[in-house]
């Protein structure tokens, strides 16, 4: 078969580069142009090559009620399900652009968790909007394509539980089930293979714990959390999976205030909350500042993602005051630079975040 250029009159390797410096929010254009241009794009050296370019972009990935004073409806190409009750919002940190997920499910099931391994950003369980109790739903998201399809469903339906990557898995544990009991079973999601793996129990149950990988980035880490018969009593320690013995460990004095916001940063676990920007150090020496506080983010309301490699922290989460009337904002972090920037979303982008995960494209 003759070999057709990819631009005409040009080397394939300088095409492609040219072709790695097409802003994503065109890549889906781009695909339909030809055979030839699809290929290029779903190579795994097209990575490398936007890489290479400088044109990486850092993606954030929300899933977000409306915002009820917007006058929003379904845009093209989007799904009246998908707007404005509960959907998937991204945010272009590199462009500053805000978009709808086109093609993301019908139904998104309300309080549903999102996390990201490579590429892929996974959305699991999470209430049935029309029954209101928990579901073992997976959907997954190739972001560098735009498709979704169905995942392999949870063993356990749960909502309101630990969620977060670590080691190239995706982790979920604790808590609650349909008749609202905490749980403190775990399972891993290996999004390549489309599998789960059920782990041991922890040792205690935890409803509303925090997910996040481990100071080396390759163990999962569930903190803080309450029993069933401490309804809100958030406890102050955390349990790490040990993937090589297939046992949780007890982690003490690990949890700040309850209503704060945790990401792992570079290695090291943040905490926002009330007063600052605090690093986990040991727990013989707690925690230490390392930042200022977002400036007008309402206590309590914070969820956060680290982006670029651990060059930002986005916070999403209520503005405090300032006649915020519900409206919430995003926070950008500079981890160089120790400065706050504050991006008011559109109107149609200004509802409560429930969960976040990021992808570099």
């Amino acid at each position: 078969m003759e070999h057709v250029e990819l631009i005409p009159g040009i080397p394939d390797d300088v095409a492609v580069d040219c072709l790695a410096r097409v802003p994503h929010a065109s890549h889906r254009a781009l695909r339909r142009v030809c055979r030839g241009w699809r290929s290029a794009a779903a190579a795994p050296s097209f990575a490398s090559a936007r890489a290479a370019a400088g044109a990486n972009e850092d993606l954030v990935y929300m899933l977000q009620f409306g915002n009820p004073s917007a006058d929003e409806g379904p845009k093209d190409g989007e799904s009246p399900a998908n707007t404005p009750a509960y959907g998937v919002a991204v945010y272009n940190v590199t462009s500053g652009e805000w978009r709808r997920e086109r093609g993301a499910p019908p139904v998104i099931p309300v309080f549903a968790q999102c996390a990201a391994v490579g590429t892929r950003v996974a959305v699991l369980g999470g209430w049935d909007p029309r029954t209101f109790e928990p579901v073992a739903d997976v959907h997954v998201l190739d972001a560098s394509t735009g498709s979704w399809r169905r995942g392999a469903p949870m063993r356990s339906a749960r909502s309101f539980f630990a969620c977060a990557e670590a080691g190239g898995k995706i982790y979920v544990a604790g808590g609650h089930d349909k008749h609202k009991n905490a749980l403190k079973t775990a399972e891993a999601y290996d999004a390549v293979a489309d599998a789960w793996d059920p782990l041991p129990d922890m040792s205690e149950e935890r409803d509303e714990c925090d997910g996040m990988a481990t100071v080396a980035g390759d163990r999962f880490l569930a903190v803080s959390g309450y029993r069933t018969a401490r309804q809100g009593g958030f406890e102050r320690d955390a349990e790490w999976f040990d993937p090589a013995a297939r046992a949780w460990r007890r982690l003490e004095r690990v949890r700040a205030p309850p209503s704060a916001a945790h990401v792992v940063v570079k290695g090291r676990v943040w905490c926002i909350e009330g007063n600052a920007v605090m690093e986990w150090i040991s727990p013989r020496r707690g925690w230490r500042e390392v930042g200022p506080y977002p400036p007008g983010l309402k206590a309590g309301t914070a969820r956060a993602v680290c982006v670029g490699g651990g060059e930002k922290v986005v916070v999403t989460g209520a503005l405090d005051g300032e006649g915020g009337g519900g409206r919430h904002a995003l926070w950008v972090f500079d981890v160089k630079t120790k400065k706050w920037t504050v991006v008011r979303p559109p109107p149609e982008f200004a509802g409560f975040v429930f969960s976040v995960a990021s992808v570099r494209i």
